[in-house]
């Protein structure tokens, strides 16, 4: 036999080796090269390039090419990185990724890989998904090698409604979602899609579907938030009636909170002509504000506020309207009763009666204010404080008459209920014991000003009177008497001579309430988010990705898809 020089074994090999030996030695070499899975990666681990051997067994994991081979064992290693033995990941799983990283790639990768990613989060899912998108990798099923190959935009953007996943398939509709995104398809999204999404879509997708009319109130889309903010914006758009001051303040709504702030009778400044500053107007009883108000407010509203014009010409108005105590004030200036007013009719009318008496008094139209006391005395229902006031206006107007006796009656009734009516009652008693020649003028000068008992704004009240009747000198002489003896009463600082009326000036003021039935409901919350935007449509694409994990196979698939490689 001839003697052959044997080839140079290469370094590492000792020539002594037998060729069993030395092949075991060159499959060793391979996995001494490769990092442990836990230490630090190289800095530029694409200049290490596995040897043929090493890529032929990769092979049989669906691992083709040395770039593959790479990447493939990078992901591996961060799979496994930071990782323990939780009881979360079946250890088998773990067992298998290590295996492969030391060398010894095996068929059922994928699913070990599956099994890893089922207890992970999405961002590892999806950077699993890219590598094997980028690498080619025989890892899913056809359809979802088909569904990955549309979302990372190398496969057709439009696809057969046949080729999409089903329900099923598409969990989460997150496919469904950025298909119809992509081709701005809102308003096709079904119901149980729309569903599905709803508990992690991005909040300006959620918004998309509010435009679209897609989501709307019946839906209730703020129950499946987790986020409180995000539960309260999302009433706020769709059912902002539902929105209480505390998740107003939460997510910064000012236009709710404005509302709620006139509502409690609170400044709320803003321009002049403003909604706001109209109602508070209004409330005030200013009657030239009526027609700007009418252009600010919506159509149910306007139509509410003619109501309000049109009672004042009969002195009728709708139950509803009567009870907005807001609206008492305007209703008032509107209203000049022509007659007595019946106080049974409501609490409304009740005051009107009362303070129509008061006018007919300061305006000395005693038959009139007769009458009118007399209903409010009839009225046995009402408001005691408007009763007490009713006796004791009747009981002046029977001293205007020198009704005494009367007048006396009437005080009794209600010299216990406040201390005034007991100093009118002594006036009354004192007078009865002057002889009526002697006896001072009844009237209380105060009231025939129009002015309560002891206004410190008389002198201008008596002004503003004598320009109004510079050429009646009747009524200039009784302006000029009354002037005189409140001048007296002030010199002596004695007012015991006139009889005190009203006994409480607050019951005869008209409430200070702002019309709650005129102001505007809240209007949905105008978007916060921005429209179609990108970001937003990237994370429910990056979703799409991390639902096709089912669609991952035990084995890799052969490259002609035919069959499935084995160990």
């Amino acid at each position: 036999m001839r003697n052959e020089e044997r080839p140079d074994p290469g370094p590492g090999l000792d020539a002594s080796m037998t060729r069993a030996e030395m092949v075991e030695a060159w499959r060793e070499r391979p996995r001494a090269r490769r990092p442990d899975p836990g230490s630090p990666r190289p800095e530029t681990p694409e200049t290490w390039q596995p040897d043929g051997f090493a890529l032929r067994r990769w092979r049989r994991a669906g691992v083709f090419g040395a770039d593959a081979v790479r990447r493939v064992e990078r992901l591996l290693a961060d799979l496994l990185a930071g990782r323990t033995d939780t009881g979360e990941i079946p250890e088998g799983a773990l067992t298998t990724l290590r295996q492969c990283l030391d060398g010894d790639p095996v068929a059922h990768l994928p699913s070990a890989v599956r099994s890893v990613l089922e207890t992970g989060d999405l961002a590892d899912t999806v950077a699993t998904m890219t590598v094997i998108h980028a690498c080619g990798l025989p890892w899913l099923s056809p359809p979802g090698q088909a569904w990955l190959e549309h979302l990372m935009g190398s496969g057709p953007a439009v696809l057969p409604r046949e080729v999409r996943p089903t329900a099923s398939e598409d969990a989460s509709g997150a496919f469904a979602t950025q298909y119809a995104l992509r081709h701005d398809e809102l308003t096709t999204l079904p119901p149980s899609v729309v569903a599905r999404i709803l508990p992690w879509a991005p909040l300006g997708t959620v918004d998309d579907l509010i435009d679209a009319g897609v989501v709307t109130r019946e839906l209730e889309p703020w129950i499946a938030r987790s986020a409180g903010d995000e539960r309260g914006y999302l009433l706020a758009r769709l059912a902002p009636e539902q929105v209480d001051p505390d998740t107003a303040r939460a997510i910064g709504w000012e236009q709710y909170l404005l509302r709620r702030r006139f509502l409690d009778g609170e400044d709320v400044g803003g321009a002049e002509g403003d909604l706001y500053d109209l109602l508070q107007r209004v409330a005030d009883g200013d009657t030239a504000v009526l027609k700007d108000l009418e252009y600010v407010l919506p159509r149910p509203l306007v139509l509410r506020l003619r109501r309000v014009q049109d009672g004042a010409l009969t002195g009728n108005w709708e139950p509803d309207i009567l009870a907005d105590r807001g609206l008492w004030r305007i209703m008032s200036a509107l209203w000049e009763p022509k007659a007595s007013v019946n106080p049974g009719r409501s609490a409304f009318h009740a005051l009107a009666a009362l303070r129509h008496a008061y006018d007919c008094i300061c305006a000395g139209e005693v038959k009139k204010a007769r009458a009118q006391v007399d209903k409010l005395l009839d009225h046995e229902e009402g408001d005691p404080s408007h009763s007490v006031e009713a006796w004791n206006m009747s009981a002046y107007l029977a001293l205007l008459e020198e009704d005494l006796d009367r007048a006396l009656i009437a005080l009794t009734r209600i010299a216990g209920t406040h201390p005034r009516a007991e100093r009118n009652l002594d006036l009354v008693k004192q007078r009865q014991a002057v002889p009526r020649n002697d006896r001072p003028h009844p009237s209380n000068p105060y009231l025939e000003l129009g002015l309560p008992h002891q206004s410190t704004v008389w002198r201008q009240r008596y002004r503003d009177l004598r320009r109004e009747f510079v050429d009646d000198r009747d009524e200039a002489a009784r302006l000029n008497k009354a002037m005189r003896r409140i001048q007296q009463a002030e010199q002596r600082e004695d007012w015991s001579g006139f009889f005190v009326l009203p006994l409480d000036e607050e019951v005869f003021r008209l409430p200070y309430d702002v019309p709650g039935t005129l102001v505007p409901e809240p209007e949905p919350m105008p978007r916060r988010t921005d429209p179609s935007d990108p970001d937003d449509a990237e994370t429910v694409r990056r979703r799409a990705v991390a639902d096709l994990l089912p669609t991952l196979l035990n084995a890799p698939r052969r490259p002609d898809h035919q069959q499935r490689t084995t160990p």
